[in-house]
């Protein structure tokens, strides 16, 4: 009985080490030295654009999808301008794709912190023509390659954990075939008929996922107090700092008894919301509508007397939340290269001082809870606006495509680097980000 008892303890002793010996030899032979992709070219406003417009014309066709279900025609050049995107949000990541009469080939080289077995990991997907549904015919992990025809549904089957009516598999089965006609790539689907619905579903249990129990009564919570605050009446512009400070005081009671990391998430979530009129729950779900009526923020709040730095603000901080936050950084130069296109009022680096400003503030108000009752304390205090938004003074603006082109080159030159550099610097010693307040 004792040499059985001997060998069980050995036994569960031993799977630990196993584990670690096969995840050592698994980086021995999948870590390679050297990247299968080169680094992307930098995204410009042309690249987010285009994303968006293929998800929306993707989105539009399966919903207006009849009996005779429908052919999505996808091109090369689009999906290499979503892979563009991808490696421009993610640093760590560069992706590549071509088309030929064996289907799609898609590679990806991810950089790793330094170690002994490899910097890159290197992944490829190829996804053959069929007529029988959506195929993964192989998949590589470095120099090892496996077949890939359960790659889809386990994935699909992992969703639908999270997903009610096996809303994934529903989704993944849906897809019928798959041809390569030169350079675009046909897909024939048949949405089930319910399809609008069951995407609003899926998008509204995948945003409910996202968030611990009673963040949305407590969003709520700091929103009433958004109301109770007021600034209606007023003839002149008025600093977020009107809202912020007595949003903050609150928070930093409510924390006595909570956590002040989960208390400062809910007041970013609850001004979010207030000042983009409810626009941001398109990202977030109905965290206050779900409960409570939305009602119109004040026209006139601002930083800088600016209204728009003030959204810029407000909008990095909500992005950083809701993603991580080299998608938060991201999302503040798209905004910009965006607005460079037709019809936009051009690159700001003002604005992208806002953005970062934003992203400043995030990190000091949720990274911990020492950090996160600091920063209450500092609100109940009574800081000025100058101790958390920077001077935007000298910051250029306005430039079209063309312009930023042929002053910058691009979001990776040197130039560009040093601008942001400059930035940086401005909110970086700032009272409430380096630690002290003015007196």
């Amino acid at each position: 009985m004792f040499k059985v008892l001997r060998w069980i303890t050995l036994g569960v002793l031993a799977i630990p080490v196993l584990m670690a010996l096969g995840a050592v030899a698994l980086a021995f032979y999948t870590l390679e030295h050297t990247a299968v992709v080169a680094r992307n070219a930098p995204a410009d406003y042309t690249t987010v654009a285009a994303g968006k417009a293929l998800v929306k014309r993707i989105k539009i066709q399966v919903e207006a999808a009849d009996a005779n279900g429908t052919r999505l025609a996808v091109t090369e050049d689009e999906l290499k301008r979503l892979a563009q995107l991808g490696s421009h949000t993610f640093n760590w990541l560069d992706t590549a794709l071509n088309f030929d009469s064996d289907g799609i080939h898609s590679r990806a080289s991810v950089q790793l912190p330094a170690n002994p077995f490899g910097r890159y990991l290197n992944l490829g997907v190829n996804v053959a023509p069929s007529n029988d549904g959506l195929v993964v015919e192989r998949i590589t992990v470095g120099p090892l390659e496996f077949s890939g025809r359960w790659l889809l549904p386990m994935a699909a089957r992992l969703v639908d954990v999270l997903l009610p009516d096996k809303q994934a598999s529903t989704l993944l089965a849906s897809v019928h075939g798959l041809r390569i006609d030169g350079d675009t790539a046909v897909l024939r689907v048949f949405p089930p008929p319910d399809v609008k619905a069951q995407l609003k579903a899926a998008v509204r249990t995948l945003q409910a996922s996202r968030f611990p129990p009673g963040e949305e009564e407590r969003t709520v919570h700091y929103y009433e107090v958004l109301l109770a605050i007021g600034g209606w009446d007023t003839r002149f512009p008025l600093s977020l700092n009107h809202y912020l400070t007595p949003l903050m005081a609150e928070a930093a009671q409510r924390s006595i008894h909570t956590s002040a990391v989960v208390e400062n998430r809910a007041v970013i979530w609850a001004l979010v919301i207030y000042f983009s009129n409810g626009a941001f729950e398109n990202l977030l779900g109905k965290m206050v509508s779900g409960q409570r009526r939305l009602v119109y923020s004040p026209a006139r709040v601002t930083l800088a007397d600016r209204q728009d730095l003030m959204l810029h603000f407000l909008y990095s901080a909500g992005i950083a939340l809701a993603t991580q936050q080299g998608v938060g950084v991201a999302a503040g130069e798209f905004k910009e290269l965006l607005d460079s296109g037709n019809g936009g009022s051009g690159f700001s680096f003002a604005d992208l001082a806002a953005d970062r400003a934003g992203l400043s503030f995030v990190t000091a108000a949720t990274t911990n809870e020492e950090q996160a009752r600091q920063l209450q304390e500092r609100f109940v205090a009574r800081i000025d606006e100058a101790d958390f938004f920077p001077d935007i003074a000298g910051l250029q603006e306005g430039f079209s495509e063309e312009e930023f082109v042929r002053a910058y080159g691009s979001v990776r030159s040197r130039r560009y680097l040093r601008q942001v550099e400059t930035i940086d610097q401005r909110i970086n010693d700032l009272p409430l980000y380096r630690g002290q307040l003015v007196q």
